[in-house]
């Protein structure tokens, strides 16, 4: 908007709309992108929508992100003959799910992201992969993650706790491929070790997400002395600051803002070695990196963080903020999408445009 482009954005009614057109961004509804489910009907509703918005609205570009408008999005884009631009915000989906569907997934992405003018990874790992399965692209880029706002997540005074005492925490949605069974087992195994810290949970629940943690796991992580579930919270930044690591045994990611948002604040971290997560983690420098699905390692991991003293806490902490602020500060983001955007509908700096003149839609 600062360059001039009118930006319209859409979506699914959340409530969140609100907070975009507050801050002058066009909100137009879409029903038909649901969060789950594979049903062939509602993808070809999906797609049947996007293309008429998209030859309503007739945007300059189209910005597309997460698995099903990156699908169809690209495919209804080049339908309706506008330039798009799709976002890999993550393959968990893709090599995560059962033989069947990754299938079906690896098929889709064949058929979509030729369709985009840009493909865009958040890490070369995944960029790397999409290719091996034979995905085609007119342009592959890489852009590591969606930019963190590094001056208001910053490094806060930390609360006067007693020398031997630690707070964990978990932040993110309550999902298996996020770690937490893992998280589970390995409290489980050594929270008799320390009776002085305390896991702390940040994150929606999401009972219908089809990879939720199992009701069974989920109580008895609750039960577990000194585990605390804070549920979803609108901002978190109060949370990384209270809290002396930040822990995300992911199975695989994009590049997790988590992660991002602990680094800025000066946090130490501890993560997978898989893809979003290795790139952001390095043992003995910002955190412990170790081996994705492993209680065990995980466990040991919490117990070294533990015994580590805090002024070398502080120091694995700041060398994470260095890393965040030398690469996934926004700004430095935001120049790399606004090049690819410029590229393809050029707008003069001094000229607002009219409306649906050299928009941008973003879904």
């Amino acid at each position: 908007m600062q360059q001039g482009y009118e930006v319209i954005a859409l979506a699914p009614i959340d409530g969140k709309e609100l907070l975009l057109q507050e801050v002058g961004i066009t909100f137009c509804a879409l029903p038909a992108l649901k969060r789950f489910g594979n049903s062939p009907w509602s993808d070809l509703l999906l797609f049947r929508c996007l293309v008429r918005e998209y030859r309503r609205l007739r945007p300059s570009v189209v910005l597309h992100f997460t698995i099903k408008p990156n699908i169809y999005g690209s495919l209804a884009a080049r339908w309706a003959g506008v330039p798009s631009i799709a976002t890999i915000t993550g393959l968990g989906t893709t090599w995560l799910n059962g033989p069947l569907l990754r299938r079906l997934t690896i098929w889709l992405y064949r058929t979509s992201l030729p369709a985009a003018e840009v493909v865009v990874g958040q890490n070369a790992h995944d960029l790397e992969d999409l290719q091996k399965i034979g995905v085609q692209a007119r342009r592959w880029q890489l852009i590591p993650g969606s930019g963190i706002d590094t001056e208001f997540f910053h490094p806060l005074p930390m609360p006067n706790y007693d020398d031997d005492e630690r707070h964990f925490l978990f932040l993110g949605r309550m999902l298996i491929d996020k770690g937490v069974v893992e998280l589970l087992y390995a409290w489980h195994q050594i929270n008799h070790l320390l009776p002085n810290a305390n896991l702390h949970l940040v994150g929606e629940l999401d009972t219908q997400h089809p990879r939720c943690v199992p009701h069974g796991d989920w109580q008895r992580l609750l039960q577990l002395p000194r585990v605390h579930f804070h549920a979803y919270q609108e901002q978190v930044r109060d949370f990384i600051g209270r809290s002396h690591v930040v822990v995300l045994p992911s199975y695989r990611e994009g590049i997790p803002r988590s992660l991002l948002e602990a680094m800025a604040m000066g946090k130490p971290v501890i993560s997978t070695d898989v893809p979003g997560c290795r790139e952001l983690v390095t043992s003995g420098r910002n955190g412990w990196r170790i081996p994705a699905r492993s209680s065990a390692a995980l466990a040991e991991a919490i117990l070294q963080a533990s015994r580590t003293r805090a002024l070398e806490l502080e120091q694995l902490g700041e060398n994470g903020r260095k890393l965040v602020m030398e690469g996934y500060r926004k700004t430095i983001i935001a120049e790399q999408y606004l090049d690819l955007i410029e590229g393809l509908c050029p707008v003069g700096k001094s000229k607002v445009p009219s409306p649906n003149e050299n928009s941008l839609s973003s879904l």
